[in-house]
């Protein structure tokens, strides 16, 4: 009986992990816009929002899910998350106007669920403003300095 061979950590869970050790860097904050339907739904997949974000210039630095779920786009200094939420509590935040995404209860949930520590999370030395629209079925957080 010959043994399978252990595969390596992938580069990619790396890439996930410090993805979102950088969306949860203390110091970041995260604001919500506006939600948009369109009637032919204008983004009804990740596939097709990176699809007219390249279109605008950004190049897709990475993307993950089969169909994907999350897309990492840059345009210059600017970082566009394409991504669609697939623990259903995040989503509920995310859609209820009323939940403040900065509480700290809300970023201790996302700390536990991708198995960070605070040693993985460092204060940023330059915080970013998360602005987070909805369009259709795709939620976009593009990332600006805060003043």
């Amino acid at each position: 009986m010959s043994e399978k061979p252990t595969k390596p950590a992938s580069t990619l869970d790396g890439a996930v992990k410090a993805l979102r050790a950088h969306l949860l860097e203390q110091g970041n904050r995260f604001e919500r816009g506006p939600a948009y339907e369109g009637n032919g739904k204008v983004l009804a997949s990740i596939k097709q929002a990176v699809s007219m974000y390249e279109g605008l210039g950004y190049a897709k630095l990475l993307e993950f899910g089969d169909p994907p779920v999350y897309a990492l786009m840059q345009r210059g200094h600017r970082e566009a998350h394409l991504f669609q939420p697939q623990d259903p509590q995040i989503r509920q935040w995310l859609e209820d106007g009323q939940v403040d995404l900065n509480d700290p209860a809300i970023r201790d949930y996302h700390m536990r669920k991708f198995g960070l520590s605070d040693s993985d999370v460092p204060a940023t030395g330059k915080p970013l403003r998360f602005h987070i629209n909805e369009v259709d079925d795709v939620f976009i957080a593009t990332a600006d300095d805060v003043d």
